[in-house]
């Protein structure tokens, strides 16, 4: 398991409380938007990129402005989530 800030866990925490795996997903700006303060928006955007490249979230097959969390990852979303 990679190394992740309070920030992405924080980010990991809001998509796993929505359930967003599979065929669900989220706008990327809901994601940024959501309980975070304004002074922090360009760190969450940070942070959403560096999980894409982690891989514990992938964008929605439809859109390339909405995410969703990766199924495959799911146990350790969870984990992270607690």
């Amino acid at each position: 398991m990679d190394d992740l800030n309070e920030i992405e866990i924080t980010v990991l925490r809001v998509m796993h409380s929505r359930r967003l795996y599979g065929a669900k997903h989220i706008r990327l700006e809901k994601v940024i938007r959501s309980g975070f303060p304004s002074h922090l928006r360009g760190d969450v955007k940070k942070a959403i990129e560096s999980l894409i490249k982690k891989g514990y979230i992938n964008y929605a097959k439809k859109s390339k402005d909405a995410i969703q969390l990766n199924i495959n990852l799911s146990k350790d979303i969870q984990e992270l989530a607690k």
